[in-house]
């Protein structure tokens, strides 16, 4: 019992972590984080979706079950080139003003 209330505080301490930094952020690498997350998400949607509708119809196409397999691994890479962009503009932002 112990164990599950100091891994949920643990958990806890971790989300609030990370509350404070995104929100001590400068303004353009939120800027950043804020356009590009539902962008990417919103793409990652429709090709998740394209690539299901191709599965379950009848004529289905192994050029596009690869290109949409190929949008859905390029939607998750530029997310997280996003993130790490946005994390390396703020420490190099906050090391110049410094």
């Amino acid at each position: 019992m112990e164990s599950k209330q100091n891994n949920s505080s643990t958990k806890l301490n971790v989300l609030k972590l990370l509350n404070s930094a995104v929100c001590e952020m400068a303004e353009f690498p939120k800027k950043m984080l804020k356009y590009a997350t539902p962008v990417t998400l919103t793409l990652l949607a429709v090709a998740t979706a394209l690539f299901v509708a191709n599965k379950t119809s009848n004529n289905f196409s192994s050029v596009f079950e690869f290109t949409t397999t190929t949008l859905i691994t390029n939607c998750i890479f530029v997310m997280a080139e996003f993130i790490i962009a946005s994390l390396a503009i703020d420490i190099f932002i906050r090391k110049r003003s410094q």
